[in-house]
């Protein structure tokens, strides 16, 4: 399966760390050249963005538009589906079994989303088993963009969704929402976060409560706006889902371990 990397041209010891992660793996991957949103001019923000953004931190537009970016090659090159991966991935030593499963071999006519980054939360219901220790579940939370397979038909809706730019990359359970796929996450984790993730690329701001009292005005304004659809689907997500089946909290378990 084909990867692609977004990384930073500045961030040469991520790349190296990650491109020697690849090549253990066995995984073919290319470079993608992130998009630095602290270099974009207000005029470029204004023509990637819409005027009601949640994104609205420089390396938040950045982070979405380098995504967006692969998705294009994906519909352009019309390929089946491919891995992504952030430079700050760990990749564990389950991956390789992982992507070779015929679990991870996406249909074409349907557009799905797998996540093998730890999410917050899943729906404890297997779709499918991938190796003797993990397997395929849908998702009931998750906020990271960092690992992830992605097949054509999800990459051509996303594009129509997300751009112009009004929400962070790793919003899937919304964009799930929207209709953009279906959303599924391989547990446990075959890829975590490595320690260069401590160190952010993504602008902080000082004043954290007016950043966050912004990020609430806007999320509150992005949701009274969504389509009735996305409202019965999270709806449906909120309130039936979790009669249906247990609802699995991975970040709670985790705490409780000490991890």
């Amino acid at each position: 399966m084909q990867a692609f990397i977004i990384n930073l041209d500045s961030s040469t010891e991520r790349r190296a760390t990650i491109a020697a992660q690849c090549e253990t793996a066995g995984i073919t991957y290319q470079f993608i050249p992130a998009v630095n949103g602290k270099q974009l001019s207000q005029k470029e923000i204004s023509q990637h963005t819409r005027s009601v953004n949640y994104a609205f931190k420089p390396g938040e537009i950045g982070c979405a538009l380098s995504h967006l970016k692969i998705y294009q090659k994906i519909v352009d090159e019309n390929i089946a589906q491919a891995l992504i991966l952030e430079d700050d991935a760990l990749l564990t030593e389950q991956l390789p079994e992982v992507l070779s499963s015929p679990a991870m071999q996406l249909p074409v006519d349907k557009p799905v989303v797998v996540l093998l980054s730890q999410v917050n939360k899943f729906v404890n219901k297997v779709v499918a088993p991938i190796t003797p220790t993990t397997g395929l579940y849908p998702v009931y939370s998750a906020t990271t963009s960092h690992a992830y397979v992605i097949n054509l038909e999800a990459a051509r809706r996303l594009l129509k969704l997300l751009y112009p730019v009004w929400m962070a990359a790793d919003k899937w359970c919304l964009f799930e929402e929207h209709g953009a796929f279906r959303l599924l996450a391989v547990y446990p984790a075959p890829v975590l976060l490595h320690d260069v993730a401590q160190h952010t690329t993504i602008q902080q701001f000082d004043d954290v409560d007016n950043h966050n009292r912004q990020k609430r005005a806007i999320w509150t304004s992005i949701m009274a706006k969504r389509p009735l659809s996305a409202k019965i689907r999270q709806r449906y997500r909120r309130a039936v889902v979790p009669l249906l089946n247990p609802i699995v909290d991975v970040k709670a378990g985790l705490k409780e371990s000490g991890q």
